[in-house]
């Protein structure tokens, strides 16, 4: 979980900031920066705002 909130920190630092990022999302900005952390645990609903501001998706399937 640390490594994937560490890269979507970094993504979100690549496509113009976290501030950016939270405004488009619809996030609080401290809030935001807090998740992005290595100790970060947003909820699924914050998560997938984040991912959809950064146009992406999270995606179940099932395992083979």
């Amino acid at each position: 979980q640390e490594e994937i909130m560490l890269a979507l920190r970094r993504i979100s630092e690549a496509r113009g900031g976290v501030a950016k990022l939270a405004k488009s999302a619809e996030l609080n900005v401290t809030a935001l920066y807090r998740t992005l952390s290595a100790k970060g645990n947003p909820e699924l609903r914050s998560l997938t705002a984040l991912l959809r501001a950064m146009g992406m998706r999270l995606a179940v399937t099932p395992l083979h």
